[in-house]
């Protein structure tokens, strides 16, 4: 709680110093920094990688996310003039199971009358306490969409602190005897297959940095892909997303836009050019978020096929609200007080990885 004339943290009080002639919002500067961050056009803004998904239903309000996927027949069989036909089969998929975690981002202020009431009002606008609660929501949701790229190559059992209650993974539970998770990487280089079928890799075993062979080989590999039966799945065929720390912005500006290939002296046309979607990048790319000590991905790209949307989740990344941002304010009977509180509770995470396809550009090896 607030209190009267605390020193340094009073100093807009009327009284206290004469007035400024100019006052700085870091909090709201820093957060419109954060959302309108650019480098040479790159858009930062990546919420609409991934779908929403309300707490609300038609029986209320959800507590259990689900999402399961099915496949396609595994084979047709074959039936003679008169004859039987030969019963069809499909599987069903991995199944997500996303639990409230009923740990909300939460804040209030309290503030005495007096000290509102003392307030000049040249200085109501930058002392709005409300306005910092939504500003630092705000900068809490920037980061999570973020982190879940951060941590692609990171299992599931191995989320940093207590941020697991933030982030989901595909799981399996449910469909096995054992009601097991899968917790799979959102990058790895063996998701498995339903079918029992060999496992798929979207991810650079050796970790290469970003360029325009890297990229193409990227493509290529995409285009190897196959469902949990083992059809055809290809994707990044057509215009994608290309999520990056902002070290490689300046590459992935000239790719898209140079007629010729990056970097060579023999003037080959850029096969590449108008391939991307969108550049988005965000110095939330930099480090982890949560674990900024031992996850440093500065150089990180991923390709986020966009085109290729499921109905329900999108491209496979998924935010589910368990509480819909909500804001109060209300006296504090007995102290001469207001309450202002703001609160949420969203869950970030992945249903399906072959949308994505990641790297994190440090050259290193990896197996998982």
């Amino acid at each position: 709680m607030e209190t009267l004339f605390s020193g340094s943290k009073d100093v807009f009080l009327t009284g206290i110093r004469a007035d400024f002639d100019a006052v700085e919002d870091q909090a709201l500067k820093s957060s419109k920094a954060i959302q309108t961050y650019s480098l040479i056009g790159s858009d930062p803004l990546a919420s609409t990688l991934f779908t929403m998904v309300s707490d609300t239903v038609s029986e209320g309000s959800r507590t259990v996310w689900r999402h399961v996927a099915t496949t396609g027949i595994k084979n047709l069989g074959k039936r003679s003039a008169g004859g039987t036909y030969p019963s069809a089969e499909f599987l069903r998929g991995y199944e997500t199971l996303v639990i409230d975690p009923d740990q909300q981002d939460a804040g209030e202020f309290v503030i005495p009358e007096e000290r509102e009431a003392k307030e000049s009002a040249a200085y109501k606008e930058t002392l709005n306490r409300a306005k910092k609660l939504l500003l630092e929501i705000d900068r809490k949701n920037i980061a999570d969409v973020f982190e879940v790229f951060n941590l692609a190559q990171t299992a599931p059992a191995s989320y940093p602190g207590d941020s697991f209650i933030r982030f989901f993974a595909r799981g399996n539970k449910g469909t096995d005897a054992n009601n097991t998770a899968l917790g799979e990487r959102l990058a790895s280089t063996s998701h498995a297959r339903v079918d029992g079928g060999t496992s798929q890799s979207n991810t650079l075993a050796s970790s290469d940095a970003f360029d325009t062979d890297v990229y193409w080989n990227a493509k290529v590999a995409m285009s190897s892909i196959v469902d949990d039966v083992g059809k055809p799945f290809p994707t990044m065929g057509g215009r994608v997303a290309i999520v990056t720390a902002p070290y490689n912005v300046k590459l992935a500006k000239q790719v898209q836009e140079s007629d010729w290939e990056v970097g060579l002296a023999e003037n080959q046309i850029n096969i590449h050019k108008g391939m991307f979607n969108r550049i988005i990048s965000s110095p939330y790319l930099n480090q982890s978020y949560y674990d900024a000590t031992n996850i440093n991905n500065e150089r990180q790209w991923a390709l986020v096929d966009e085109e290729n949307r499921d109905t329900e989740t999108g491209t496979g990344l998924v935010c589910v609200s368990f509480w819909p941002l909500s804001t109060n304010v209300e006296r504090v009977n007995g102290r001469d007080a207001v309450a202002y509180t703001v609160k949420q509770n969203k869950v970030y995470g992945f249903t399906d990885f072959r949308s994505v396809y990641y790297s994190n550009g440090s050259g290193i090896a990896f197996s998982s």
